[in-house]
């Protein structure tokens, strides 16, 4: 059974650049790839937005009016949460210099203009594939209840797993699914990238769009779901959970 949603479910890709045909030509071919996009037109604010959106890779260029490339990624790396965020340099200057530059500052790719789509595609997948190593796992097929009795869904397809009382939903993009394990059980199999924050979710990591304190007692996740669900977690389990979402 294929349950993958059309939306973007692949992950959020924000994209730095003060060209528009540039950035709606990325979008059009990102989106189409089942990424979701945002951008901005130049550095400014791009580490406030980095931390609101919590993206899974950023396509910067270095040439752009008031805040540059270069001065963009410092403050970006500026943040020991975005460690391990994954950033490719777009510029018209392809010389060894500006790519010494680059990496020094901590960029992880580099891609002088113009290219081809197809060798940013690749580029991209293989960005993703080194800082979200549990999306490219073994496939983890979960099973779920259907008319004709059992059907199973991929756990890359799941945002998160909800329990209520003896039963368990299996929440995708834009869909929900009754499962045939308990919370338990799913636990127990230790699906990579997934963990338990709640007595009555579990969540896929790489899907929690952003966090915080709802109200001075209730810290709360927002998932990167259709319905930009808001997903308790347990008092416990705040400091091991955004651990999680930071080291990810």
């Amino acid at each position: 059974m294929n349950t993958a949603a059309e939306t973007p479910t692949r992950g959020t890709i924000l994209i730095v650049d003060d060209s528009a045909d540039l950035v709606r030509g990325l979008s059009t071919l990102l989106t189409n790839e089942g990424y979701r996009v945002s951008s901005l037109p130049s550095g400014a604010g791009v580490a406030e937005i980095v931390a609101m959106q919590r993206p899974d890779l950023i396509v910067l260029d270095v040439m752009m009016p008031v805040v540059d490339g270069w001065e963009a990624l410092k403050r970006i790396r500026e943040n020991p949460a975005n460690a391990r965020l994954p950033v490719m340099m777009l510029t018209a200057k392809g010389t060894e210099d500006a790519k010494v530059q680059g990496f020094t500052l901590g960029a992880d790719d580099y891609l002088a203009k113009p290219f081809s789509v197809r060798e940013f595609k690749c580029r991209v997948e293989a960005l993703l594939r080194r800082s979200r190593p549990e999306e490219f796992a073994e496939e983890c097929p979960l099973p779920i209840a259907s008319d004709a009795g059992t059907e199973f869904i991929d756990a890359k397809d799941v945002f998160y797993i909800e329990g209520i009382r003896n039963y368990t939903y299996l929440h995708t993009y834009d869909a929900r699914f009754l499962g045939k394990l308990s919370l338990g059980q799913l636990e127990a199999k230790e699906i990579p990238g997934f963990v338990r924050v709640h007595r009555s979710y579990i969540v896929r990591l790489s899907a929690v769009r952003g966090y915080g304190w709802a109200t001075r007692s209730a810290f709360r996740l927002v998932m990167n779901d259709a319905a930009g669900t808001s997903i308790p977690v347990s008092r416990s389990l705040i400091t091991e959970v955004k651990r999680s979402i930071n080291e990810r």
